[in-house]
């Protein structure tokens, strides 16, 4: 029953209804309207390491209308809130080296409005119910998903290409002519995409000019997306592996999603078929993705391993044709000064009370890796 002294407001959230006080709605919908986002002195915490601050801000950071603190407490979570309550942070600057943000911590960083984030997914930096409760998250939008599908494609084309023989030929320990190396094009294949958010949606453009078919397949994307984008959606994940030359993993990795890529699955693809991972390791039986290489089931290309970085003794790397990456696929080294370019100017709009580009949606967080 409302409390006529306390009034509540049911709230649809996330699939499901949420109770809240008028003055937590008030608050929610304040933050969501942008309005008086500024007050006469926003208070910010800046929790990047000396690195990252190089990478990110090689000019510098220095947004009008800041008072920073710099937080220098490493991988300390109690440090880490310790400061943010010293400071009463309105606004925290985050990235990889960040400590994560406890649920509990909530109701004690009443001062908090906006996290900037200026990499990728927030899941593991914040718990669902911070967006839930109406605090402001960004990221880095769309800038890193080209890049990632750059690589893709390079790993992609080196897969079919065998570049990993490529040195023994160079290195005269096998013969130059005729070729020893069976190479396969591109250009007619069926393609596979596992995932359908921004990565895959880049990719499928640049796969086009080779005139491949696309299918893809990921549970909760609208059936329209796949059309606009010229990609058949595939009945299940089975069908996807079936029914494709080469298969592309870019799904997020979350409880649904965690080792769905199964032995019985990766069993599916066609005999000499090229599976290419730029989404998380995680999501594949990796063990079972090395037994079907080296039997010569399948070729591999991968950037993500099921840890990271990859383990010394993993069996991946008895694979002699297998085409590995060190986890480069994000933005490459002349592309993050642009990812903060784009923090600066959403803590500029905070400030102005404008509206911020790459804000984290529930829908988004959820799908996000």
């Amino acid at each position: 029953m409302l409390n006529s002294l306390n009034p509540e407001v049911l709230v649809l959230c996330g699939g499901g209804v949420q109770t809240v006080s008028m003055t937590q709605f008030a608050e929610k919908s304040r933050l969501s309207s942008g309005e008086d986002r500024r007050s006469q002195s926003c208070r910010a915490v800046l929790a990047l390491n000396e690195k990252e601050m190089d990478l990110f801000f090689p000019k510098g950071f220095a947004p009008g209308g800041l008072e920073v603190a710099h937080y220098r407490g490493g991988w300390d979570a109690e440090a880490f809130w310790e400061d943010l309550q010293r400071h009463e942070a309105e606004l925290v600057v985050t990235c990889w080296s960040t400590p994560p943000f406890q649920e509990e911590w909530r109701e004690t960083l009443s001062s908090l409005r906006y996290v900037c984030h200026v990499s990728g997914a927030v899941r593991n930096l914040l718990p669902r119910v911070y967006l839930e409760e109406g605090l402001l998250v960004t990221n880095w939008g769309n800038l890193a998903a080209a890049n990632v599908a750059e690589h893709a494609l390079l790993l992609l084309l080196a897969g079919l290409r065998r570049l990993s023989e490529w040195p023994s030929v160079i290195a005269g320990k096998r013969p130059w002519q005729p070729s020893p190396i069976v190479t396969r094009t591109l250009f007619g294949k069926r393609v596979g995409l596992h995932g359908f958010g921004n990565v895959a949606q880049s990719l499928s453009r640049l796969l086009k000019p080779f005139g491949v078919e696309i299918s893809a397949y990921s549970e909760g994307v609208p059936e329209g997306l796949f059309g606009e984008f010229g990609v058949s959606r595939a009945d299940s994940l089975e069908a996807l592996f079936e029914g494709n030359e080469i298969v592309v993993e870019c799904e997020a990795l979350n409880p649904r999603t965690q080792g769905v890529v199964t032995r019985e699955v990766l069993e599916r693809l066609p005999t000499g078929a090229l599976f290419v991972n730029v989404g998380r390791g995680a999501v594949v039986d990796e063990q079972a993705l090395s037994e079907l290489s080296a039997a010569g089931h399948i070729g591999v290309a991968l950037d993500v391993f099921d840890t990271d970085p990859i383990r010394p003794d993993s069996p991946l790397h008895d694979l002699e044709d297998a085409v590995l990456s060190p986890h480069i696929a994000g933005p490459t080294s002349d592309q993050f000064a642009r990812c903060g370019e784009l923090a600066v100017r959403n803590i500029e709009a905070y400030l102005e009370g404008s509206p911020l580009e790459a804000q984290v949606s529930l829908e988004i967080y959820d799908r996000a890796t």
